[in-house]
Order: structure tokens, then C-alpha cells, then sequence
């Protein structure tokens, strides 16, 4: 942080009531059961697990007033979105049966069992987009709670 713009005692307590309002929203969503078809497939818990565990680390850091490069991990969050997309239309091709197309008896379990297979492609990109946004939102947040300096600059030892 630069010596000359000291902390305001509100920008912590608003920088983490922002945090928290997030985590509210996930919670609301969860207990709801919107969450529910997304956590219910064991691949797509998987990613939303590792992505969600990224997004809390790095706002750890940050909160603690640590340098994190926001910028990484947001690009972080979004190549995993992006590798489950890539997984879930992988997945959801391989799993045509090009005979039973010609069917029209198995034609609809086919399309079904496609599109179940690119809904996880879809989800994976919606939860890495959405943890690459927030981090760059909180990130955003700081600089204008705390100026530019708090997060491109490292903590020094000394301080």
C-alpha cells in the first residue's frame, strides 16, 4: 500500500461486505436449489469445487492485503470454463451412435443424451466466466478503495 494514501477504516469493512454479499448469493442460489442439476453431475462439481477454491484463496490473499495478480487468476478461472466446454462437447460427440441417428425410435434419446452431456460443457463456462468476473470486480473494488498501488505493487518485507 502507498505511504502517502493511508487505509480509510471503512474501506476493509466494505471490501468484505461485498465479499460476503457474494458468498450470500452462492448460499441463496444453493439453498434454493438452483445449484442443484449443476452440483448433481460429479464433473461439473469438480470444476465448480477447484474454480471456487481458487476464487477463495486469491480473496484471501487479497483481503489479507497480499499482492495477488487478479489478472492470472481470473485467466486461470476462465481457461478452466473453457476446458471443461471443450471437455463437455468432447464427451457429449463421442457419445453419438451414428447408426441410431438414422432411427427415429432412438433419434430423441440420442438429442437427449446429448444435450445432458453439453449442459456440463455450458455450466463449466458459466461457473469459470462467473469466478474470473467476481475476482476482477473485487479487483476493480480495490483499486478504487485503496488506489492502484495495493495491487500491482508486492508487500515488502520491511513494512
Amino acid at each position: 500500500m502507498d505511504a502517502q494514501q493511508p487505509e480509510a477504516p471503512w474501506a476493509r469493512l466494505f471490501e468484505l461486505a461485498i465479499l460476503l454479499t457474494f458468498g450470500a448469493l452462492i448460499f441463496t442460489l444453493y439453498s434454493l436449489g438452483y445449484l442443484d442439476r449443476i452440483l448433481g453431475n460429479t464433473l461439473t462439481l469438480w470444476f465448480f469445487g477447484i474454480i471456487l477454491s481458487v476464487v477463495l484463496l486469491v480473496e484471501a490473499f487479497a483481503y489479507s492485503g497480499r499482492k495477488t495478480d487478479a489478472h492470472f487468476w481470473s485467466w486461470l478461472t476462465t481457461g478452466l470454463g473453457m476446458l471443461g466446454t471443450v471437455l463437455g462437447f468432447s464427451i457429449a460427440l463421442a457419445g453419438i451412435d451414428v447408426r441410431d441417428l438414422q432411427d427415429a425410435a432412438t433419434l430423441s434419446a440420442e438429442i437427449g443424451q446429448f444435450l445432458k452431456s453439453v449442459s456440463f460443457a455450458i455450466d463449466t463456462t458459466m461457473i469459470g466466466l462467473s469466478a474470473a468476473m467476481i475476482m476482477e470486480a473485487m479487483n476493480k473494488i480495490r483499486d478504487m478503495l485503496y488506489g492502484p498501488a495495493r495491487s500491482e505493487e508486492p508487500v515488502s518485507e520491511e513494512e
